[in-house]
């Protein structure tokens, strides 16, 4: 992808490379030059998608779906009336079917054209068709990435922090859930146990109703006996009746057969559902359990939770006040930094003045030193004038030897003002060589031209001290002005100092780097902590509402069920008590009959028995009488005693007859022949008595099983009546229960209205908490591709700082070599200003030199004039006389006129060899000033580059800290609306 952008750059035209996202209809990475407007859509046969246009193959798309273009240095996108539409960043450009209008975008944008579209198949499945999302990387066509504007023109949001009361707001809250949730299970508890109960009653109910059912059905039975049994029923009646007794037996089979099933599958039902419920009742229990286990968790992460961010407060008030002290220290270092400079500033521009003052000195001295050689070649033109005077005196002398005489007063005078000149002068050469002992050429030129300085002082006074080295004093260095190398080295020292303070603070900023980055990095932490934390909360909130909404149902569904039990069982109750009234009725109403019945067919049996079969029938009626006692007896004592004494009477009263009838004679025959016939009666009633005794027995047997069976209904009554007692009591302690469960229920209901409004204000905050996240998000992916970007141009910026580092060694080395070069330079500065002073010195010395000349000179010419006039004033005579005299002061004029050539000649070389020392010192003059011009050119250049180190030093610790501020910036949008919202629920 490098290769690919490094080689469409230099072709010069702008770059878009749009990258899949995995959300994405799939596509190839595009890399699309926009050197022309670039068409967007669906593919046709004339347009097919390659790697470097717009087009793809996706049926979302329209043809012509969007526009993309490079105009102006900045790069557009429009929407050409697709259906589907256009979005930037999830915001769509326009309506479908219009035309956006231009919107431009950035480097990291987001793109998406059209949205999923829905489509059933053939098959009558639902096929998804995907859309074009990708993230759009844009380059100008200098190699630039379109990045957007930064945020740093946007005003600085302040930090929010998340307040401790809305955490102990939190814990608060998940405090009175887990009571709630106590005071649930508590309740809970107490209805299972009441469940319990009525179940237990429920199932003793249906046992009763069932054994009633029997009872009902073994009564109808008996009852359709005993009809059956009233009856005289021929052969074919009772075929018939047989028959209908079958199919009502097996009809009463079927019926019970349906209702057993019936409530075995009731059973069955009412097994599952107590399954279901115990079921649901566990993981609810589970559930419960979960949910305290997860709340005492989340507790204690929330109490971690408050904790780490007091802690990461602390740390980042720490850090921020680090940082401050180390903005505060870093601006007292450049404050201090920049008052050296100035300082350096101010001593350079003294040193540039001092050195124009000197300049300008020199340039006075050079005008002084070609104004003492004016002086120095008019004294030589008088002293030549003067010269051919004395030549021209010494002819006249030799033409005239009058004149001698007065020629060698003249001469002598000359000679005495000649020594009393050369005696001061030699007090003065004295002076010179005491002060100048310490040179070691004024000694060698003393050691030279001993013969020659009674004879020269008079003309070289000054200019014996214009040597190179009166100029430019050889001396150690000690010569050098103490005050000029303390402040170099003080000047020195500071910059040692400079450089340990800027290495000290590039330490400091590494390190303040580096700790930032560590805090981004555990603010990142903190962040994803608390996007985890706030997931949680508002997971459990979710779960203790659903808990709450499934309590509550369940609450509610118990007691509807509690009750409706609660009645059918009063109702069950109530129909017992009624059934078992009606059946113990009807149990004495049947016994009474089967006694009537009884004595009614032993009343029949004694009428038509004879006297014969009295004994027959008597022993038949006591063992019948017997046996249905004894049956009745052994089945049924305590409800037939009436039967007995009923029994007893009609035998008594049979016997009565019987003894009656034996008294008549008469009637015996009668009595045999009705034998006979009672004898086939008997028979046939022995048989139906026998048929009858089975049926009674079978009768007594029934009725003790319904008597057992009434003895446990009326037991099993009572125990219900307890029951209902007891459920009494406890439908009034549930009663009261619900209606403290009610208020509850109502206060509990006024608190999930409560918390339903502040969840619905939760959800909408968190839902635009989401939008802010995602918009937050994209922020920070833009910002993290920013950083990416800066984290190349610090790279950059750290080769830059290495480059600058060996250029400031450089510049350190040369600043060591102009050092020397200052040193030097003010060495020489010294010794010019010594050479100054010796200048200064010789030019006075040439100035008293000459007044006392011109003094002499007019002592000279008024001794002349003197010696002429006495001359001319002298006889001829005197002038013979006087001839030896004369001629020996001719000779001493002589010889004193060649001492005098002689050293004339030698001051001539002399005032050459000062000429030449003179243009040498001129043009070492030059030099040092064509020195001090380079000086000041280097000076100069050192300030401009040292402005440029500190402005470029400025601009590096500035561009350093850009990156940090970006990030903190970045951090502090993406926590400031969860903050806002979290402030603003608590408030």
């Amino acid at each position: 992808m490098v290769e690919e952008e490094e080689s469409l750059r230099p072709n010069m035209c702008a770059l878009a490379i749009l990258s899949c996202r995995p959300n994405s209809h799939p596509f190839q990475e595009r890399h699309i030059s926009l050197h022309e407007p670039i068409k967007v859509g669906r593919s046709v046969a004339r347009a097919r998608p390659t790697a470097s246009n717009g087009i793809f193959d996706c049926k979302v798309l329209s043809r012509h779906h969007a526009m993309l273009w490079y105009e102006s240095e900045k790069f557009y996108i429009q929407d050409t009336k697709s259906s589907n539409g256009t979005f930037i960043n999830n915001q769509r450009l326009c309506k479908s079917g219009e035309e956006s209008p231009l919107r431009e975008i950035y480097s990291g944008d987001l793109i998406q054209f059209g949205v999923e579209v829905m489509e059933n198949n053939r098959r009558g499945e639902k096929i998804t068709h995907g859309c074009i999302i990708g993230t759009i990387a844009l380059y100008h066509p200098d190699g630039r990435e379109a990045k957007p504007a930064p945020f740093l023109n946007q005003p600085n949001q302040p930090g929010i922090t998340i307040q401790s009361q809305d955490l102990y707001q939190l814990a608060h809250y998940l405090q009175e859930a887990l009571h709630r949730e106590k005071m649930l299970e508590q309740k809970l508890g107490s209805l299972q146990q009441l469940v319990v109960t009525t179940q237990e009653a429920a199932e003793g109910g249906w046992q009763a109703l069932i054994d009633e059912d029997k009872l009902l059905s073994r009564l109808e039975m008996l009852e359709n006996q005993l009809h059956v049994y009233s009856k005289n029923h021929s052969e074919d009646t009772l075929r018939q009746e047989l028959v209908a007794l079958q199919e009502d037996k097996i009809s009463y089979e079927t019926t019970a057969k349906e209702s057993l099933r019936r409530v075995l599958q009731e059973k069955l039902d009412a097994v599952t559902k107590l399954s279901d419920l115990e079921r649901s009742l566990t993981s609810a229990e589970d559930e419960c359990g979960h949910l305290k286990d997860m709340c005492e968790s989340s507790q204690e992460e929330l109490k971690q939770l408050a904790i780490r961010y007091q802690d990461q407060l602390k740390e980042v008030q720490e850090l921020q006040d680090k940082l401050q002290e180390a903005e505060k220290s870093h601006q007292e270092e450049m404050e201090r930094a920049e008052r050296e400079k100035q300082e350096l500033t101010e001593k350079l521009e003294d040193m540039i003045q001092q050195e124009s003052s000197l300049s300008a000195q020199i340039e006075s001295l050079q005008a002084d030193n070609d104004f003492a050689k004016e002086q120095l070649a008019a004294m030589k033109a008088k002293l030549e004038s003067i010269k051919e005077i004395n030549q021209e005196e010494d002819k006249e002398t030799s033409q005239e030897d009058d004149k001698e005489t007065n020629q060698e007063a003249d001469k002598e005078t000359n000679q005495e003002a000649d020594k009393e000149t050369n005696q001061e002068v030699d007090k003065e050469s004295n002076q010179d060589e005491d002060k100048e002992i310490n040179q070691d050429e004024d000694k060698e030129i003393n050691q030279e031209d001993k013969t020659k300085q009674e004879e020269e002082k008079t003309l070289a006074l000054g200019l014996e001290g214009i040597s190179s080295e009166d100029i430019i004093p050889l001396g150690d260095k000690d010569s050098v002005p103490e005050n000029l190398e303390e402040k170099l080295k003080e000047l020195q020292k500071q910059i040692e100092v400079y450089k340990a303070k800027l290495e000290e603070s590039d330490t400091k900023v590494k390190a303040s780097s580096d700790k930032i980055e560590q805090l981004q990095k555990e603010l990142e932490v903190a962040q994803m902590d608390s996007n985890k934390y706030l997931a949680r909360i508002t997971s459990l909130e979710e779960k203790v509402s659903l808990s709450d909404m499934h309590m509550n149902q369940m609450m509610e569904n118990a007691l509807d069920s509690l009750k409706l039990q609660l009645k059918e069982s009063q109702k069950q109750s109530d129909s017992s008590e009624d059934l078992i009234k009606s059946l113990e009725d009807h149990i004495q109403q049947l016994e009474n009959e089967v006694t009537q019945q009884t004595a009614i067919e032993r009343v029949r049996a004694l009428g038509s028995a004879t006297e014969h079969s009295v004994d027959n029938i008597d022993d038949t009626m006591c063992e019948s009488d017997t046996d249905s006692i004894a049956t009745l007896n052994g089945h049924s004592v305590d409800t037939l005693p009436v039967q007995d004494s009923n029994l007893l009477a009609s035998v008594s009263s049979t016997t009565s007859s019987l003894s009656d009838l034996t008294d008549g004679n008469d009637i015996v025959s009668e009595a045999r022949e009705a034998q006979r016939k009672a004898e086939a009666e008997l028979q046939k009633y022995r048989d139906e008595m026998k048929e009858s005794s089975q049926q009674l027995h079978k009768s007594s047997m029934e009725l003790e099983e319904v008597k057992g069976h009434c003895f446990q209904a009326q037991q099993l009554a009572k125990q219900r009546g307890d029951l209902v007692s007891d459920l009494q009591d406890q439908l009034r302690k549930a009663e009261s229960a619900t209606k403290e469960v009610k208020q509850q229920i109502l206060e509990l209901l006024g608190e999930l209205e409560k918390e339903r409004g502040k969840h619905s204000q939760t959800t909408k905050d968190l839902e635009e908490t989401r939008s802010q996240l995602q918009v937050a998000q994209q922020a920070a992916k833009q910002s993290h591709n920013e950083a990416e970007q800066l984290k190349t141009e610090f790279l950059a910026l750290k080769e830059e700082c290495s480059n600058l580092r060996k250029r400031i060694q450089a510049i350190e080395a040369e600043m060591k070599m102009s050092r020397k070069e200052n040193l030097q330079l003010s060495s020489e500065y010294n010794k010019l200003q010594e050479s100054y002073k010796h200048l200064e010195a010789l030019k006075e010395k040439l100035a008293s030199s000459e007044v006392a000349w011109r003094m002499n000179l007019t002592d000279a010419q008024k001794d002349a004039e003197k010696s002429k006039q006495e001359v001319r004033d002298t006889s001829p005579g005197s002038s013979s006389s006087s001839s030896s005299p004369a001629t020996s002061r001719v000779a001493g004029a002589a010889s004193s006129g060649r001492k005098a050539l002689l050293p004339s000649a030698a001051r001539t070389e002399q005032l050459k060899d000062q000429g030449d020392e003179v243009s040498r010192l001129r043009s070492q003059c030059q030099q040092y000033s064509h020195q001090l011009t380079s000086l000041r050119a280097q000076v100069e250049t050192m300030e401009t580059d040292y402005r440029t180190l500190s402005d470029r030093s400025k601009k590096l610790s500035f561009m350093s800290s850009v990156p940090l501020l970006m990030l903190l910036f970045a951090v502090l949008l993406v926590l400031y609306p969860t903050l806002e919202q979290l402030t603003a629920t608590s408030s």
